[in-house]
């Protein structure tokens, strides 16, 4: 079935339900521009997303990806001035530090209708939490026969010259260095041991890329037989038929919520809000949970079921069992990291 059926099926079941939608064209030919991230997020909220906000609106979307750290740099740039973009997509990290700056606006409530149906751990002040994600390993099963269980897999002999990691621009990549950090002793103050074990991975170390998108694609071209990775971007890649499994680890599994947020000065916040408003629709959040996407939804209006029920969480208590890190604390050296990162480790 392709989305455009499944589109049409989920508009009129809106309808049905009474959802308020504008009418065609009550914003004028408008056009938003939203920051996305690469990979699954680009692809979900091309196919999902931005038809059912241009249905709902009458308007164009124009969907920027880039990381979280890119939108933050740019925002701060254009303090002051015309904002590059009128809706972020930030990670926890990101987000607390774009609150502090001034970058992003309060979220109004009134305006969005359907954030009180969000579970209430994911109604934030500054914008909604529009999924959870997590990660572990993702592994081709051709080549390695046993599946991994735990971090120090990757640090197995026989994954020399194949091992991938993300830098510490994306999320994922510090995510995982926060883990390891966590389980050698360290704590957000105190890096040392997670630098001091990723020192030893360099042998086993291919590739460290810069973001998500970069990251899959090493595993579709063969370049890396295992590494971290987020879970629904590899079972993406695994839907297009890459040979890819992903397991998530024995020592709990890291996960951060991703928020939406309508940026300071942006010059369609109308349209921002109806843009978040559709991004938590429990029809949006509905079609994007299932294969190829299994996006984590935080709508309380949309039971988890499929590959984020089997493999992720069953009820929204399950999320609570999973590994997170004071992120206000990771800010104040996350810059300093950064460059430890790309000084000692990256290749």
């Amino acid at each position: 079935m392709t989305f455009e059926m499944s589109r049409r099926g989920f508009l009129a079941s809106a309808a049905a339900a009474g959802l308020a939608f504008a009418p065609r064209g009550a914003f004028a030919a408008d056009e938003l521009v939203a920051a996305t991230f690469g990979g699954t997020w680009a692809n979900v909220q091309k196919q999902i997303l931005a038809p059912y906000f241009v249905k709902r609106t009458g308007a164009s979307v124009v969907q920027s990806p880039m990381l979280a750290t890119e939108q933050i740099a740019k925002l701060t740039a254009a303090k002051g001035n015309q904002p590059p973009f009128d809706v972020a997509m930030l990670d926890e990290g990101p987000a607390l530090e774009a609150i502090d700056a001034g970058l992003i606006a309060k979220y109004d409530p009134a305006k969005s209708p359907n954030f009180a149906a969000l579970n209430p751990k994911f109604q934030g002040a500054y914008g909604p939490a529009i999924t959870m994600q997590a990660i572990g390993i993702a592994y081709n099963p051709k080549s390695v026969k046993t599946p991994p269980t735990s971090w120090d897999d990757l640090w197995k002999p026989e994954y020399k010259g194949r091992v991938g990691i993300t830098s510490l621009a994306s999320t994922l990549g510090l995510a995982f260095l926060l883990d390891i950090n966590r389980l050698a002793g360290g704590t957000e103050a105190n890096m040392e041991p997670g630098f001091k074990k990723l020192k030893t991975l360099l042998p086993n170390l291919a590739a460290v890329s810069a973001n998500f998108g970069a990251h899959g694609a090493l595993f579709q071209q063969g370049e890396i037989d295992i590494g971290v990775q987020n879970f629904n971007f590899a079972e993406e890649l695994k839907a297009k038929g890459v040979p890819i499994e992903f397991v998530r680890v024995d020592t709990g599994t890291p996960a951060w919520k991703t928020t939406m947020h309508i940026v300071a000065g942006a010059l369609k916040p109308e349209l921002a809000y109806a843009y978040v408003d559709s991004q938590i629709s429990p029809e949006v959040q509905g079609e994007m949970q299932k294969s190829p996407w299994n996006v984590i939804p935080t709508s309380s209006k949309v039971p988890y079921a499929g590959l984020v029920a089997q493999q992720i969480a069953k009820t929204p208590a399950d999320l609570d069992k999973m590994v997170f890190f004071d992120w206000a604390k990771v800010n104040q050296n996350r810059a300093a990291w950064t460059q430890q990162f790309n000084r000692d480790i990256r290749v």
